[in-house]
């Protein structure tokens, strides 16, 4: 049996629609729909694939009316684990399929995006965060010490392939749904959600974690590794560090319900 719990959320302090006396609805997903948002996968297409089947099985024990499912992936798929390739090409092919999966870029594979212009400080922090497995995955050999940006650049392009690249870039940063935000990193505070910009949506850590501000949404992301879904007032964080745990964990957003699971 695959380990996994499913429990309504216990919100901690003071409710987000509760302030001042006044009495507000809680934060609902779009009524059209039942959105489960993945955190940072990062190469782990076994763990993916037992989360999907936890899914599957959710949905299907729950009441849901008809509603349509709608799969986010919070980007961070590459690197570190052993499948990246693997897992974006399920990706595509899902989507092909089955236009209810969004995957959303990270700051991971924007760093993949930058190195391909042959950019050495993207190359660099990208291969030491993790970027050599993704490598491997492609079959692509890593960098000697001499070798110029430019030709590893042409050799990221050939050994990954035009069409992914073209999927990678087309890639959004974030998506709606009803009063939730989904994006990669968090939102810097006490900016509206329009001005947002994408450099903070792929990076952005300490401002935004400590942070009890009012986004305008409650934020569903992941990239700030914690031990365990950790909900706030004002965010939902999903990176259990899935590579090195072997947990990835995942809400399920229903109306003003929440679930979790966890492999």
């Amino acid at each position: 049996m695959i380990p996994c719990y499913a429990v309504d959320v216990i919100m901690t302090n003071e409710e987000p629609w509760i302030r001042r006396g006044l009495i507000r609805r809680p934060p609902a997903a779009d009524p059209a729909e039942v959105v489960y948002a993945i955190g940072d996968v990062h190469g782990r297409f076994d763990l993916f694939w037992q989360l999907v089947q936890m899914m599957d099985r959710d949905f299907n024990a729950r009441p849901h009316d008809g509603k349509n499912v709608h799969l986010i992936v919070l980007g961070d798929f590459i690197d570190r684990g052993p499948e990246s390739r693997k897992l974006i090409r399920s990706f595509m092919l899902a989507q092909q399929r089955n236009a209810s999966l969004d995957v959303l870029l990270g700051n991971h594979e924007a760093l993949l995006l930058d190195s391909l212009t042959g950019d050495e400080h993207a190359q660099k922090l990208w291969l030491k965060m993790g970027g050599l497995a993704t490598l491997e995955s492609f079959g692509i050999d890593p960098p000697d010490e001499d070798e110029s940006p430019m030709s590893l650049a042409e050799r990221l392009i050939d050994g990954i392939g035009a069409d992914i690249i073209e999927w990678l870039r087309d890639l959004p940063v974030s998506l709606q749904s009803g009063d939730y935000l989904f994006c990669h990193a968090g939102v810097k505070p006490g900016v509206p959600l329009r001005n947002q910009k994408r450099e903070d949506m792929l990076w952005i850590r300490k401002a935004f974690m400590e942070s009890n501000r009012n986004h305008g949404a409650v934020i569903v992301h992941g990239h700030s590794i914690v031990e365990d879904v950790e909900v706030r007032r004002n965010r939902i964080s999903l990176d259990t560090a899935a590579y090195s745990t072997g947990k990835l964990s995942s809400v399920r957003l229903d109306g003003t319900s929440r679930y979790f699971l966890s492999t």
